[in-house]
């Protein structure tokens, strides 16, 4: 747990550079594949399977994982825009920022929803409900040190 706490921290504090002009998408892809990495080992450490319930689980996480990376692409170019608008936002721009961030969170319950039933349908409720509480919390992780990371939205007079 500590380890994806400190990659996140990594992760997530690289956006600071991002109010300058633009993201270094090499750094970025770097630090999205060493999270991927803590992540996948925090489920196997956390999630105990069978031989079997392994070769059925790993491939749908895969799955699973590869389609979450897609949002998390998507999270990363609105995060890319709002700081690139920081100092300079407007009410259309907001507007459409938050429009972006609902329909991201929207789109991350319906995947997560897509990957229950697809795993419920093969792996015993425990597994899956156990499978789904690691991922809520390292998402909850992440998503804590983003919000520490990316400024508020500033007020006019500032």
């Amino acid at each position: 747990m500590k380890k994806i706490i400190v990659l996140s921290v990594l992760f997530f504090c690289s956006f600071g550079f991002a109010q300058v002009e633009t993201f270094d998408a090499d750094y970025i892809e770097a630090f999205k594949k060493d999270v991927q990495a803590e992540s996948r080992k925090m489920v196997n450490e956390n999630l105990t399977l069978t031989e079997e319930e392994g070769k059925i689980f790993w491939p749908i996480y895969d799955d699973y994982t590869a389609a979450y990376d897609k949002l998390i692409d998507e999270r990363l170019k609105v995060i890319e825009e709002y700081m690139l608008n920081y100092y300079g936002m407007d009410n259309e721009t907001a507007k459409d920022l938050i429009n972006k961030t609902i329909n991201l969170k929207m789109k991350a319950v319906d995947l997560q929803k897509e990957y229950i039933n697809k795993m419920l349908a093969v792996l015993p409720a425990s597994i899956v409900g156990k499978f789904f509480q690691i991922d809520n919390r390292i998402s909850v992780l992440i998503d804590v040190v983003r919000m520490s990371t990316v400024p508020m939205v500033r007020n006019e007079e500032e």
